[in-house]
């Protein structure tokens, strides 16, 4: 992935788990577990010098989020899920990312 470096509004962070899912069988509900994926979700702004092309969905790649309460997550596998439109709002665009694993880094 080569977006480039920039400070983003990070709007939430699902961390990668997994989900039970019901499964019946005549009248007893059993589970099962499902993988569910990392999700984070930003709305970066385009500044000079960068380009959109740079957050069309590519191969994975390394995205860090940094919280305003110091935690930080890495997620060495992140991924672009769709080319993000560029809003009238000072260039902003939402962008999601989806992911398999992830460190979180407690300051």
């Amino acid at each position: 992935m080569n977006s480039p470096r920039s400070r983003s509004r990070v709007s939430g962070v699902l961390r990668s788990t997994y989900q039970n899912v019901a499964q019946v069988a005549g009248d007893t509900a059993h589970h099962s577990q499902q993988f569910q994926p990392g999700e984070t979700k930003a709305t970066p702004m385009l500044l000079k010098g960068q380009s959109l092309a740079a957050f069309n969905p590519g191969g994975e790649g390394e995205l860090q989020v940094q919280a305003d309460t110091g935690q930080v997550w890495t997620f060495p596998d992140a991924f672009i899920l769709s080319a993000p439109t560029m809003t009238d709002d000072g260039g902003k665009m939402p962008v999601t990312w989806n992911c398999s694993t992830y460190t979180e880094l407690l300051k």
